[in-house]
């Protein structure tokens, strides 16, 4: 606490290093099943009215050693890279009691404290907006919500809770 009664550190939320590897590994290993699957899939989607689905079917009967190997590794990479892409674009929030700093893949702002009129959680994702009712940001954040809750009203911020279609403030 500083002199004036405020917590002088910041909070953070984040996505983890464990939940940034799950998504990768799921990712990675649904490319991989895919491309294990992929011959038997073009096999039953045949009868389906399909454009072209005659070069789907050729490209998926391939049983070269190559085509083999490399459906699975091609696709595991595509699905690694969706992973990637997606825990990179993640949103990283740094609150502080003067403000809240919003960072999504390489691009950072801030949202001055005196601009927010109320933060809640809505759908599965924290939203933020001015005193006017403009989204300053809604988007998913990690951490669950009692903890969000907890960094946004541990520095003062007015977090309103949406619970079963009533809206009631925090304490």
């Amino acid at each position: 606490m500083n002199a004036t009664g405020e917590s002088a550190e910041a909070t953070t939320l984040k996505m983890t290093t464990g939940t940034k590897a799950l998504i990768w590994a799921v990712r990675g290993a649904a490319g991989v099943a895919l491309g294990l699957a992929l011959p038997w899939i073009l096999q039953h989607a045949a009868s389906w009215p399909i454009p072209y689905i005659n070069a789907l079917q050729a490209l998926g009967s391939i049983d070269s050693p190559f085509m083999v190997a490399g459906r699975p590794a091609v696709l595991g990479v595509i699905g690694l890279a969706f992973a990637f892409y997606i825990t990179h674009e993640a949103a990283q929030l740094v609150i502080t009691n003067q403000s809240i700093q919003v960072t999504e893949g390489d691009d950072t702002r801030v949202i001055e404290r005196r601009n927010v009129g109320g933060v809640y959680a809505k759908g599965g994702k924290v939203r933020i907006e001015s005193r006017e009712g403009r989204i300053l940001f809604h988007d998913d954040v990690e951490g669950g919500k009692a903890a969000i809750a907890a960094a946004f009203t541990r520095h003062g911020y007015p977090w309103e809770s949406i619970d079963r279609g009533s809206r009631v403030a925090a304490q």
